[in-house]
Parts: structure tokens; sequence; C-alpha cells
């Protein structure tokens, strides 16, 4: 398979706007250094205030031209850098062997599972920390069906204090 050219842009949100250029200048340099991806150009532009924000915030982003070794190339930088776009410019047309779909659908599964593995970590995190927090109220436990209606959620404080009592 040929090379594949490919437009990106990355976009990045914080403060100070100093910091927002410097790390993206690192960003680029480390997606350069990764197995079958070499940077063409790239352009950074100046961050700018983002005028809705509650706080003061910068946003910036950096358009770079890439060629990747081959499509799993950019699937790995995709998924470990996450560009807001990409446009591929070349080849028009890709045509895969067998073992190179199963290569990528592997890759792409594998992302996956980690993704739903860190979420399900993190629920069980969330829930752990509130049952400690309860514990530490000493409060009773409400699920959320009892909290539906403000009826309800009276209803739930009485028998608290007559719990408490």
């Amino acid at each position: 398979m040929a090379e594949i050219k490919t437009l990106l842009i990355f976009e990045l949100l914080g403060r100070p706007p100093e910091h927002l250029k410097e790390t993206l200048l690192l960003f680029l340099d480390k997606i350069g250094k990764e197995t079958g991806v070499k940077i063409i150009n790239s352009r950074i532009n100046e961050p700018k205030r983002v005028e809705k924000a509650q706080q003061e915030l910068y946003s910036t982003f950096a358009e770079v031209e890439a060629d990747f070794k081959d499509l799993t190339s950019l699937m790995r930088a995709a998924f470990a850098y996450m560009p807001s776009h990409i446009e591929v410019i070349s080849p028009a047309e890709i045509n895969m062997k067998n073992f190179e779909l199963n290569s990528f659908m592997n890759e792409l599964v594998i992302k996956m599972h980690r993704y739903d593995e860190l979420a399900k970590g993190l629920v069980i995190e969330k829930h752990i920390l509130e049952s400690k927090l309860q514990e530490k109220m000493n409060a009773v436990p409400v699920k959320q069906e009892e909290t539906k209606d403000k009826a309800t959620e009276k209803k739930v404080k009485k028998s608290r204090k007559k719990k408490k009592e």
C-alpha cells in the first residue's frame, strides 16, 4: 500500500496562551517520532481568548500535513492523539489485503475494550466513593427512583429524621 497523505487538525484549550503553543510543539514532536509517521509541514495558530468561557481560557489549533506508512499507522495515531479532523489527501482509493483489514479491526477493537474497561472502572470507583461519603455522613442511602419528584423527596427526608431519632 502506498503512503497515506493526510491533513490533520489538533485543537487545544487551556491557559496561559504561551503554554498552549509550547504544548502543541511538544505534542507535534511526539507524533513525528511515532513509527510509520512523517510530519511534512505544520502550522500552529496564535491562541485566542474564548469569549463565552466562565474563566479565562484560550484556544488554538495546529494544522499538520503528515504521511503515514499504512492505514494501521494512521489509525494508531488517530486513537493515540485524537485529532479533531482528519482529511485523507491521497491515495484516492485504498485497497487492503485481508491481513491489513484484520490488523486494523483488531487494533480498533482493542482500543474500544480499553476505553470500556476505563469507563467501567470509573463507574465502580464512583460508587465506592459515594458509599464512603454516605458512611461518613451517616446518611441513609437513597435510591434514584425515590427522588423523582418533590413529594417523594419530602417523604425521604422525614424518614431520615425519624431514623436519626
